[in-house]
């Protein structure tokens, strides 16, 4: 019960004062905010009307070598979209928005979730053992196109225009769909393709190599559901007092967010450097093709110092955290005098300490968050890989606190940012305030502190990797209980997870993306539900069931299936508290996704947007003051129509 009251606490913070999900996009760019925005500006871009041409224009816009597409919104590198405790990142908008990198497995499922927000009927992910590939449903059939390798193949010998793209698994019946293009080892007719067609495995004579991927079948599987989960989105709310600053580059070149690896036993760093194509982990995820980079930015928050001697203070990112620094300005008379720093990334039901401070002392202090591990290229703090995390403040009788600033470093892909170009610079600024949405921290591993119940449950664990299967037959039973953040009523909830078929004995590997053998789990009955409550008692309303019959749109039956589905589902639903039952029986689950939402008050806040660039190396700063911060204002900016632009920062302060 005290985790609970200690949420509702932290949560309930200024609210009416808030600016919700300010965002400001410049005419012409992208708006990756959320998968349907980012989707209806390829769709305008390239003009695409049919459902072909849609498919093509997703396809070409997430092409990993900026020479073939501006702005080169996507690169390819390894080992830098990584979060524990579910390892290689897959969601779709923490990968658009947080990085902008990874590889064929982490971009597959991005053009899956960018396909179905698109419109299309069906759009899916299969795994070929060494590469990951997507497919989208048009015109009665599949239609495979590869962004990480950067081509498609068609039927036959005629114009690629005009000729139908093949499937996967017509690539895998018939190999000489991809050899038929070639007139050499290392080279294409160029009137049977379109251009890029996989230019590395064709500048290196590999071609027949990609067709070997598909044509040896045996090790093919096809992710007949979601492949990613849907459960981040860039919503998030700037207090009084409160500013985010973005960057269009790294704030310094060692500055990043490095992922480290869980095993089961130990933290690693996760890149892995290469000497042979001179890949090392000190240069950050760079690109390994052109100058495109990574960015860093800040989260500064100027809290209200709460009167009380133990005050909670919540700090909620959009973005990967890289880490953070806390500033406090106390007066300590005595010895006997303390302050006290710790930081929660589960919801407060836990804490690491950030540092202390004995009197006396008169003035400001520094501290952060505590450093968990050091490596060679960096270290891993208390806070870094989260996305939301608690700041508790404990001072001893007699201490003056007169002020907290709370600044947190944080990871972005820059070519989600307004980039302002030379002459006249059309903007627009946006605020949503459909609601507030509230992460609830629950871990696979932390799942049965987390849930007001569980039942016939057991937690299988194996060198970091761990899922929940029924303890002793029959059905497994979460029960989790989400409270209203400030008393108000709920007016909603986000629930999800990943539930595991696991009789052929393959499981998710974190590591790879890839498959890893776990003991099989056999049951002669699959049954699995997501269903929600005022009352811990019931009656509950399912919102998801699972369906082991799959339908198959081009009535193509698959035999070698990865039965995962990810699930995420929206709910609005009223009350001060609602409980959520997760049930599995002959499978397992290794996610839960969990959220409250309620509706904000109408802010009453000025929101102060600041663009920062330079002409020929001389600084220039634009302005807008928006009172109204929820709705929407169009403004322009006019810069030097032949002057050298760099785009500097974007800044969001709520005044």
């Amino acid at each position: 019960m005290i985790r609970l009251i200690c949420l509702a606490l932290v949560l309930a913070c200024s609210a009416s004062a808030q600016v919700y999900s300010p965002r400001v996009v410049r005419q012409g760019q992208p708006d990756a905010s959320s998968l349907h925005a980012l989707v209806g500006d390829i769709y305008r871009q390239a003009g695409a009307q049919t459902p072909r041409e849609r498919a093509e224009a997703i396809w070409r816009f997430f092409l990993t070598d900026g020479r073939f597409v501006q702005p080169g919104f996507w690169y390819h590198i390894a080992g830098w979209a990584y979060e524990e405790p579910m390892g290689e990142v897959l969601d779709p908008v923490k990968l658009l928005n947080s990085y902008g990198f990874g590889l064929c497995y982490q971009i597959a499922p991005v053009l899956e979730a960018v396909f179905k927000a698109g419109g299309f009927d069906d759009a899916r992910v299969w795994f070929l053992t060494g590469h990951t590939v997507a497919e989208v449903f048009y015109d009665g059939a599949y239609h495979h196109y590869d962004s990480d390798m950067m081509g498609y193949n068609t039927i036959g010998k005629g114009p690629a225009k005009e000729s139908e793209v093949a499937s996967v698994h017509q690539l895998e019946s018939d190999g000489s769909i991809i050899l038929s293009k070639l007139k050499g080892p290392k080279e294409v007719d160029p009137s049977v393709v379109d251009y890029p067609w996989y230019p590395a495995d064709l500048r290196e004579g590999a071609i027949g190599g990609l067709a070997e991927l598909f044509t040896t079948t045996s090790d093919n599987y096809l992710f007949p559901f979601e492949r990613a989960p849907y459960g981040h989105i860039m919503n998030f709310a700037l207090r009084p007092g409160e500013r985010l600053v973005r960057h269009f580059r790294p704030e310094k070149p060692d500055l990043y967010y490095l992922p480290y690896k869980f095993n089961g036993t130990s933290w690693e760093e996760f890149p892995q450097e290469v000497a042979e194509y001179n890949i090392r982990t000190a240069d950050g995820p760079r690109s390994q093709k052109d100058d495109r980079l990574w960015a860093t930015g800040r989260l500064e928050y100027n809290p209200p110092v709460d009167s009380k001697e133990s005050a909670v203070y919540p700090v909620q990112s959009p973005y990967v955290i890289i880490d953070a620094e806390f500033r406090l300005s106390a007066d300590l008379a005595s010895k006997d005098e303390s302050l006290k720093v710790d930081t929660s990334t589960d919801g407060g039901r836990s804490w690491e300490p950030a540092g202390e401070l004995r009197g006396p002392h008169k003035g400001e202090w520094r501290t952060e968050p505590a450093v968990l591990t050091r490596s060679a290229h960096g270290r891993r703090t208390a806070v870094s890989g989260s996305y939301n995390y608690l700041v508790r403040v404990t001072r001893s009788a007699g201490t003056q606190l007169q002020s907290i600033f709370l600044s947190t470093r944080i990871q972005l892909n820059p070519r989600t940012l307004p980039a302002l170009t030379n002459g006249r610079n059309e903007l627009s600024y946006s605020s949503v305030a459909f609601h507030a949405r509230y992460t609830v921290p629950v871990t696979a591993a932390t799942a049965k502190d987390a849930a007001q119940n569980v039942t016939n449950a057991r937690y299988v664990s194996e060198g970091g990797q761990g899922y929940w299967v029924p303890a002793s037959g029959g059905t497994a039973e979460f029960v989790f209980r989400i409270t209203s953040p400030d008393g108000a009523p709920l007016s909603g909830f986000d629930a999800g997870g990943r539930f595991l078929d696991l009789s052929s004995g393959l499981a998710p590997d974190k590591f790879t993306a890839e498959v890893r053998k776990v003991a099989p789990l056999k049951t002669y009955k699959t049954a699995a539900s997501i269903a929600w409550s005022n009352s811990p008692k019931g009656p509950f309303q399912t919102i998801w069931e699972y369906d082991p019959h799959l339908q198959w749109k081009d009535d193509t039956q698959i035999d070698r299936t990865l039965l995962w589905p990810e699930v995420d589902r929206h709910v609005e639903a009223t009350g001060p508290e609602i409980y959520i039952r997760y049930r599995i029986e002959g499978l397992a689950i290794d996610d839960f996704r969990l959220a409250a939402i309620k509706h904000p008050a109408r802010s009453k806040s000025i929101l102060e947007v600041t663009h920062v660039w330079k002409e020929d190396g001389t600084e220039k700063t634009a302005v807008q003051r928006i009172p109204s911060a929820v709705g929407g204002r169009q403004y322009a900016i006019e810069t030097s129509p032949t002057a050298i632009i760099s785009n500097e920062a974007i800044i969001f302060e709520v005044k």
